[in-house]
């Protein structure tokens, strides 16, 4: 097989772009150009690594070589900055560093409670500029699959080929409504024939956690009416108006301020655990954030059962 920096290249801009014209474009060659190279990179492989649709979009085997290509890119963005020497020198104004761009996806009730310091540490310590992905903890994985991101907080532990999986912990989440919300809607207790009619908040259509949560209240199968409030912040006001009920994290609730008018509805908590995927890379940048993830990770998630240690990869 033979692969060469020029056609992943080609692969990861035709991906990034979503078209072979748009493609041609940012890297300065013509359409033609941009598909001899996919040709010739899918004949050396012996795999179709993209589907010609708008947008273009990866196949499994496209989706290997095209991590393999960010990661290329991240690791020459690297080389270029230990080359040019003046990360080394003493005295050195921080805005001459040149920065690498490090792509990586985070569920937004982690954002809002204990990643975000991860980010400021990682950012003061490296020449970096940070692109973020929100997105729910479930999804999160295949944004690592696709090669988006070089690392995410996700809540599933299948190692995704070619990356590491370490178990974080879990975010602890109690189910909560206001006292307005408890005295119209429960004004008896948490009882299925009250939850059927009482409005829950959902952060979105794929929010799991809600389900989660209203089978840990009820045991009886209900369908309540729904409210969706896509903003981790605006999400914790709704709930606080008396628009729905919903799960927030313990820490919110603890906070003198921000868990205002949040009373919960049991004291059963619903823990979500967390993993921190990322490349199986020797890199310097993504070795240091891993060390991050998991160092606030100890501070503020529940602690596994195992501890903190990565899950044996079942890929190649």
């Amino acid at each position: 097989m033979d692969v060469s920096a020029e056609s992943l290249v080609t692969l990861t801009a035709v991906l990034r772009e979503g078209t072979f014209e748009a493609a041609a474009a940012s890297l300065h060659v013509t359409p033609s150009a941009v598909s001899q190279r996919i040709k010739a990179l899918e004949q050396s492989v012996g795999r179709v690594l993209v589907r010609r649709v708008k947008p273009v979009t990866a196949t499994p085997d496209g989706e290997v070589l095209a991590r393999l290509g960010e990661q290329w890119s991240l690791l020459v963005a690297e080389a270029q900055g230990e080359l040019t020497g003046i990360a080394h020198e003493p005295d050195v104004d921080p805005r001459m560093l040149p920065r690498v761009t490090i792509p990586i996806a985070c569920n937004a009730d982690s954002l809002a409670t204990w990643f975000l310091p991860v980010v400021a540490e990682f950012h003061s310590e490296h020449p970096v500029s940070i692109d973020l992905h929100r997105d729910d903890e479930s999804v999160t994985t295949a944004m690592l699959r696709a090669g988006d991101v070089v690392g995410a907080v996700t809540s599933e532990p299948i190692v995704v080929r070619g990356c590491q999986t370490v178990e974080l912990g879990s975010l602890r989440y109690f189910p909560v409504a206001s006292p307005e919300f408890i005295e119209r809607w429960l004004p008896n207790g948490v009882r299925a024939r009250d939850m059927q009619y009482a409005p829950m908040v959902m952060f979105d259509r794929k929010d799991h956690l809600q389900i989660k949560a209203l089978k840990h209240l009820v045991a009886e199968p209900i369908s309540p009416p729904v409210n969706y409030i896509p903003s981790a912040s605006e999400y914790r006001r709704a709930i606080q108006a008396g628009i729905g009920w919903g799960a927030v994290p313990e820490v919110e609730i603890d906070d003198e301020q921000i868990g205002r008018r949040l009373v919960p509805l049991t004291k059963r908590p619903v823990d979500v655990p967390l993993y921190w995927q990322h490349w199986k890379l020797r890199s310097p940048l993504v070795s240091g954030l891993t060390d991050l993830v998991v160092e606030h990770a100890r501070r503020s998630l529940v602690p596994p059962r195992r501890g903190l240690a990565p899950v044996p990869s079942g890929g190649r």
